[in-house]
């Protein structure tokens, strides 16, 4: 009987083994038919939409380069709080957000293989946890700067992976696009930074349509054109006076010259603008 159970025994754990046991296949795998993955796949699964599908509350795609050498040591700054770490090793595509209510973005961001502790900025709040039972704890205070932040349930340290998105993208129809590490997400808009993180669009063509954006060499063009269609009329007011300066002093007397160098000083500052006009345009 002890040595019938003992088999029975090793039976069950080698059978449980097999199951949780990870499959390793040392060679290429084709599949020619679709492909489900994730906890929320069922036999039956529509693939009309597609032959690869992620099915489950938390889709994600990550790449891992074993080959790629780890970045500096960066601050990664979260919610009064914030992690030391490193990435540059591995990406990840996010399907939205997994957090209860958490935003209908698509991601594509730097994401570190670890997850690192979180330390309060100066701004974190300490709970008290003299009552267990409160759920979530009431907050008496800020942690120092420096310190390990506390969860807000358990007043335990926890920790947190480091994520920079480079892509943002959100799901509504009037939602905005953030391209670049640090860009903000803003309705309606696409964002290449933030209040402080500026970035230049460059190599754009030159606008056509009238929503277009215009490009520097556009606005300088715009800008010239207008001072130099104003200068033309000064020019040309100028020539007129001229001409009735001189049509004056054809008329005037040669005993009456005091009368044409009195029109001449009235005109004197007309002449003035002139060549200071050609100067400009020059």
């Amino acid at each position: 009987m002890r040595l019938r159970n003992y088999a029975l025994s090793v039976m069950c754990v080698m059978a449980t083994s097999a199951v949780v046991a990870d499959q390793v296949i040392p060679d290429d795998t084709i599949v020619q038919s679709n492909l489900c993955v994730g906890f929320d796949c069922v036999n039956g699964e529509d693939f009309s939409g597609g032959a690869l599908k992620l099915k489950e509350n938390n889709a994600r795609i990550r790449w891992y380069d074993t080959s790629a050498v780890p970045g500096e040591l960066i601050r990664h700054n979260l919610l009064n709080t914030f992690v030391y770490g490193v990435v540059g090793q591995s990406w990840r595509m996010d399907a939205n957000q997994s957090a209860n209510e958490g935003n209908d973005y698509f991601y594509l961001s730097q994401h570190s293989l670890e997850d690192y502790l979180v330390y309060s900025d100066g701004t974190a709040p300490d709970y008290d946890c003299s009552t267990p039972s409160s759920d979530p704890k009431p907050v008496i205070g800020v942690i120092p700067e420096g310190v390990p932040a506390e969860d807000e349930f358990l007043c335990q340290n926890y920790r947190s992976f480091i994520q920079r998105d480079a892509l943002v993208t959100a799901g509504g129809v009037a939602s905005g696009v953030a391209i670049g590490i640090g860009s903000s997400v803003v309705d309606g808009e696409v964002s290449l930074g933030n209040a402080e993180l500026k970035r230049r669009l460059v190599h754009v063509a030159s606008a056509i349509a009238e929503s277009d954006a215009l490009i520097k060499e556009q606005l300088d063009l715009g800008l010239f054109q207008a001072q130099l269609t104003r200068l033309n009329e000064v020019e040309s007011l100028v020539n007129m006076a001229e001409k009735e300066l001189e049509v004056l002093e054809a008329a005037v007397k040669p005993k009456g010259g005091g009368g044409a160098a009195g029109w001449l000083m009235l005109l004197l500052p007309l002449v003035a603008l002139k060549l200071r006009n050609r100067k400009l345009v020059a």
